[in-house]
């Protein structure tokens, strides 16, 4: 994603004579040039290519000289520098922490966080990469662990927790890491970011499996078991993403576009099929749900099917 990010043409204004740079601004209202911020202009083709993390990085580097020390980049901006994925559209400003604030503050263009106080014990991981604070584009970015705290301080659950997850899983972060980060986050937000931290799981291969346990989470069924392995001696075996023993009831999520295109799509929908049909022949599997990137979207759905599968609710 930095990759392309960092190809993108982009037209600064301040860098042409004044008759060129009124022609762009005519260009702009015209609609032939988008504004990512005033003075820096970008062709619409080149926006329409990127997901929407990637055009809030293109904001980054048109804004990353004027974010200068002690500012950091922080919080979702500083997630999507360190690739985390995003399952809610970024921040439509460019988000940093300034240590010489007592308050938050926005502008047009930036959200201001305030620095917390860390004059605390040195934390046991202190000066290990994930611990160090990073740059982009010569803007100084609060380090991985210090971010996926932040959010896990702002926001909620089912944007917070894919993020962690994604880390852990790519062993980038230890628990640890966060649980000695979260002791400087600030008191008011202590809980918020705790209950997102112990939710983490390094076994969640998707975003959407994340969600789908802050879901489990949010109408409180019984923990299930994650990556549950159906297998026979001899025979082909079956990971499912998560298995409620008690109830005999096993959940999928369709979370991502995983078939391919063309002729790639009937097969592997063959394939799935004949999946599900051996995890259904096991005796203890009474049946099998399986969710959408939609469904996840939506906690009644996800508690509707449960309560017909059986899954007992809070």
């Amino acid at each position: 994603m930095h990759d392309h990010v960092m190809q993108t043409p982009l037209i600064r204004t301040a860098d042409h004579v004044s008759a060129e740079r009124r022609a762009l601004q005519r260009r702009a209202r015209r609609g032939e040039l988008v504004a990512l911020r005033p003075g820096v202009l970008v062709e619409p083709d080149a926006l329409a290519a990127l997901r929407p993390e990637a055009r809030h990085l293109l904001l980054l580097r048109a804004t990353a000289s004027m974010i200068r020390p002690p500012r950091a980049i922080s919080h979702a901006s500083a997630a999507a520098v360190h690739d985390l994925p995003f399952v809610a559209p970024p921040p439509g400003k460019v988000q940093v922490t300034d240590p010489r604030r007592t308050h938050a503050d926005a502008t047009r263009l930036t959200s201001v966080h305030v620095e917390t106080d860390r004059s605390g014990p040195v934390p046991r991981y202190t000066g290990s990469p994930p611990t160090t604070p990073t740059e982009f584009c010569g803007a100084h970015v609060t380090a991985l662990v210090r971010t996926l705290v932040d959010v896990a301080a702002t926001e909620p659950a089912f944007v917070s927790v894919p993020m962690l997850d994604a880390a852990l899983a790519a062993r980038q972060v230890f628990p640890e890491m966060l649980l000695d980060e979260l002791a400087a986050a600030p008191p008011n937000a202590v809980h918020r970011a705790r209950v997102a931290i112990e939710m983490g799981s390094s076994l969640s291969d998707s975003p959407a499996e994340s969600i789908a346990r802050v879901r489990f989470r949010q109408l409180g069924t019984p923990e299930p078991v994650q990556q549950h392995v159906f297998a026979r001696p001899g025979v082909r075996r079956a990971v499912v993403d998560f298995w409620f023993p008690a109830q005999g009831v096993v959940v999928e999520v369709d979370g991502r576009a995983k078939y391919g295109d063309g002729a790639a799509v009937a097969e592997a929908h063959w394939d799935e099929k004949r999946r599900e049909d051996f995890v259904r022949s096991f005796p203890e599997v009474r049946t099998v749900i399986r969710f959408s990137w939609a469904d996840l979207m939506d906690p009644e759905v996800i508690r509707v099917a449960l309560i017909r599968a059986g899954v007992p609710l809070r």
